[in-house]
């Protein structure tokens, strides 16, 4: 196999020329590329292209992209192969994930709406799976890894998709989780599981959300894992912003302080500028020198 075929006598510049013709957009152009060079170096390491080599690229890219980023790589591969006229090599794309698909944020006061109604119902669990989405951000795909050990230390790292993300239980929430763990005998392993043991079920998940909307009269659209990390970003953004203006703020009001004690005098005064004030620059700059 030649370093610019996928397969043999079919080049991908000549593939993407063809196509050029036919008015794709420069970056469309660019994406194609991208995807069939990584194709074409998987297929040098594994083999000539076929069902099995193919499917093989295909986990390759399960484990780097999004369903979404995955679709885009082979709607590439597969438009390469109906150009070389061999449509068994075309595959199915990938199905979509809820987590992929836009959901509607939900608001703190529908959340604290949550709470009540899972409370009001007696489903411990349930209240916690919510508190647990909005105030740590966890992916659904990631709830078995939510285990009493990862609990009980409060941090840690959870696999995702081919790469990490952090996690972080606040104490109030730990605490409330550990106190979950003790009144159900949970001592290791994935907290929220079924009676059997197994971890919850991703569909009964979505089912036992929906209900919940339901009984406290929040949009059922709103019945997802996403919609409880969007409030979670918003919050984090929230709390982000407002710091960045709290430090504008520090700013301004030490350097009001600066100017009243060694400001440059106006033109127009009139009278002497004003001694330093040495206690205030030793306890305010002394550390930046």
């Amino acid at each position: 196999m030649k370093t610019d075929e996928i397969l043999e006598g079919y080049s991908i510049d000549a593939f993407l020329q063809a196509q050029q013709h036919r008015g794709w957009q420069p970056e469309t152009g660019r994406r194609y590329a991208r995807a069939l060079q990584d194709l074409q170096a998987y297929l040098l390491r594994h083999g000539p292209a076929d069902r099995k080599t193919l499917a093989g690229w295909r986990r390759h890219l399960q484990n780097r992209y999004t369903p979404s980023g995955v679709n885009a790589c082979l709607a590439a591969a597969n438009n390469y192969f109906r150009w070389c006229d061999r449509p068994d090599l075309v595959l199915r794309p990938a199905a979509a994930d809820p987590e992929d698909t836009p959901a509607p944020v939900l608001t703190r006061g529908e959340y604290l709406r949550l709470l009540l109604a899972a409370r009001a119902a007696g489903q411990h669990r349930l209240y916690l799976l919510v508190k647990v989405f909005v105030n740590t951000g966890v992916p659904v795909l990631c709830l078995d890894q939510v285990t009493a050990e990862l609990i009980r230390r409060g941090h840690g790292v959870l696999h995702h998709r081919g790469g990490h993300v952090s996690f972080r239980c606040p104490d109030v929430l730990r605490q409330e989780l550990l106190e979950y763990l003790t009144q159900n005998g949970i001592y290791h392993g994935p907290i929220f599981v079924t009676r059997s043991g197994q971890p919850i079920n991703r569909s009964n998940l979505f089912r036992y959300l929906q209900e919940l909307c339901r009984a406290a009269g929040v949009a059922e659209e709103k019945a997802n894992p996403r919609s409880l990390r969007g409030l979670y970003r918003a919050t984090q953004q929230e709390i982000h912003d407002r710091l960045i203006l709290l430090h504008h703020q520090m700013v301004d009001h030490m350097l009001e302080l600066e100017q009243q004690t060694a400001g440059w005098p106006a033109p127009s005064a009139s009278a002497p500028p004003a001694q330093p004030k040495e206690t205030f620059l030793q306890e305010n700059f002394d550390n930046f020198e």
